[in-house]
């Protein structure tokens, strides 16, 4: 049952892949303005250690957050399904076990009560954002 759940999540990512030109729900730009207020944005990165993605915020299906101190990554991701289900229960496994996490790379969401997958993003570049 669990392979059918892992493989139907592989199925949803790549139908997921939708151009960036879809609007966001107004909840999920509220969500997204709140947390960049006031903050630049910088180049762009491949790969950022992973100790910078420990503390991750779903916004939507097309955009991850993650906090790392004063600054803040925006990933905007390649594909992604349930991936602004964050909070709670759902917590966010990746399977890369390295010193850093890059674009490209597939985390999954997973409800912690039972371990089940719930859905699964692929990162894309990760934009710094500070505080000028």
């Amino acid at each position: 049952m669990r392979i059918m759940l892992l493989l139907s999540i592989g199925i949803a990512l790549t139908a997921a892949d939708v151009p960036s030109s879809i609007p966001r729900t107004p909840e999920a730009q509220a969500k997204l303005d709140k947390h960049l207020a006031g903050r630049v944005a910088g180049e762009p990165t491949n790969c950022v250690k992973s100790g910078a993605t420990i503390s991750p915020i779903g916004i939507d299906d097309h955009t991850m957050l993650f906090k790392d101190g004063p600054r803040i990554w925006r990933n905007d991701l390649e594909a992604g399904f349930q991936c602004g289900d964050l909070g709670g229960r759902k917590s966010l496994v990746s399977r890369n076990v390295g010193i850093r996490i890059c674009r490209g790379e597939t985390v999954n969401i997973v409800d912690m009560t039972d371990g089940s997958p719930v859905g699964g993003c692929i990162l894309g570049q990760f934009v710094p954002y500070t505080r000028p």
